[in-house]
């Protein structure tokens, strides 16, 4: 839980009221929530998630709390969000988050991609503004999480990203945050 915290701090400082964030891997809500908080009822939180079941607790935990109204929710793949949003917030982003993995309390055996999840960052990277933020919480402990983290690493790594990294734990297995702040010059 630690890293989920450490995240939304680090995501806070790219947020304001009116602001436009993507949580692309919604889950049950809890960073779709922390997002529509944080940009008021000015701004916009994109919420997707592949499974129906990630995107019914997702509406219906914003619902109870009041903050369904500056959210969209989408059934899609998160590497297929660029489809679904209209092109005129392209580089207009302030904020994304992305939790890899499977959905808590899901099905273990449904997991984000390594492809799809590279997908993905790299869209989502080109979407940012020029002074956004993303972070990405890369579960490695199940089965592909090892290879899904590498991925990540690999595609931070070869694109120079500016990019924090902290670590769960000293385990091998332990949770990685990314925490990417885009490069004003790309």
């Amino acid at each position: 839980m630690r890293l989920v915290k450490q995240a939304q701090g680090f995501i806070s400082k790219y947020l304001s009221s009116g602001a436009i964030a993507l949580d692309l891997t919604c889950g049950n809500g809890k960073d779709t929530l922390f997002l529509a908080k944080k940009v008021g009822n000015d701004g916009l939180v994109y919420a997707i998630d592949i499974q129906q079941k990630a995107l019914e607790e997702t509406r219906k935990f914003l619902t109870h709390e009041d903050c369904i109204d500056q959210t969209t929710i989408i059934s899609t793949c998160h590497s297929e969000f660029p489809k679904h949003i209209h092109q005129k917030l392209k580089g207009r982003i302030s904020a994304i988050m992305l939790n890899l993995g499977y959905l808590p309390q899901g099905i273990r055996e449904r997991i984000t991609q390594p492809e799809t999840t590279i997908a993905a960052i790299s869209h989502a990277y080109s979407w940012l503004s020029p002074k956004g933020g993303m972070s990405i919480l890369a579960y490695r402990a199940h089965p592909g999480g090892q290879q899904e983290n590498l991925a990540v690493k690999n595609l931070i790594l070869e694109n120079r990203w500016n990019c924090t990294t902290e670590y769960g734990n000293p385990k091998k297995e332990s949770p990685i945050l990314y925490m990417i702040s885009k490069n004003q010059r790309d």
